[in-house]
């Protein structure tokens, strides 16, 4: 009870404005067309024949992520229709529009770009941690990176319809998308462990690590029950979480 604490991604509310300080806009939604990305701060259209102070911050990181979820898109699009076994990285690549190698600038296997929304083994996660609890502490730092994930999964509802019905033909996948998340569950312990001190820094680690993902599942939760956005619905949920609760 009375745990208030302040909240990742929350330097401007929601709908308020751009915030100069980050590395991209919170507030932003994007478009799957190859060449634009929306943005509800910058009131345009956003293409790389800009100029740089003509760019909203952050356009990197939007066409990576706008990149992503066409790659995802085109994964569940091609399973649904062939089956796991008859989808290559190549078709999945061709259908989304871009190159085999930046294919797997995103993802490490197929599997991983059906499942969509995180990853592990190739460092990013543990690197963002890192990074984060320099700038923010480590608390910060998981709520942070935690948020910046939910926040990259698409809110197209029809998506997440589409995934549902992939995971429940190729129930090969639940496997793969348990042992992924466990290994990124691993890696946050495992850097937060080094951050963190006294020596029941990793039982803290764990601990952490549980209660966000713990978190994330209720927020995807909430968003599905009620149609709010992601990074909404997990603002709320840790508000809760911070304010206390006679339940637990």
């Amino acid at each position: 009870m009375g745990r208030r604490r302040a909240l990742p991604g929350r330097s401007a509310p929601v709908g308020s404005g751009l915030n100069m300080s980050a590395s991209r806009c919170s507030v932003c939604t994007i478009s799957l067309s190859a060449d634009s990305v929306s943005c509800r701060t910058y009131h345009g259209g956003v293409t790389d024949e800009m100029t740089e102070p003509e760019q909203p911050l952050g356009l990197r990181e939007l066409k990576k992520r706008q990149s992503r979820i066409a790659m995802h898109r085109a994964a569940l699009e091609l399973v649904n229709e062939h089956g796991l076994g008859g989808v290559t990285v190549e078709a999945i690549a061709h259908r989304a529009g871009v190159s085999t190698r930046t294919f797997f600038n995103h993802w490490t296997t197929k599997e991983s770009a059906i499942i969509g929304v995180l990853s592990a083994g190739d460092g990013e996660i543990s690197e963002q941690l890192r990074r984060r609890a320099e700038e923010v502490g480590p608390q910060q730092a998981l709520r942070r990176v935690l948020r910046e994930a939910i926040s990259s999964a698409p809110n197209d509802i029809e998506l997440r319809e589409l995934k549902k019905q992939v995971m429940a033909k190729e129930p090969r996948l639940h496997s793969v998308s348990t042992g992924n998340l466990l290994s990124v569950q691993t890696e946050m312990v495992e850097v937060l462990a080094e951050l963190l001190e006294g020596e029941d820094a990793r039982e803290r680690a764990m601990l952490a690590v549980q209660i966000g993902f713990a978190v994330t599942r209720t927020a995807f939760a909430v968003s599905m029950a009620r149609g709010i956005e992601l990074a909404a619905a997990f603002d709320e949920v840790l508000d809760r979480y911070d304010e206390g609760d006679e339940v637990f």
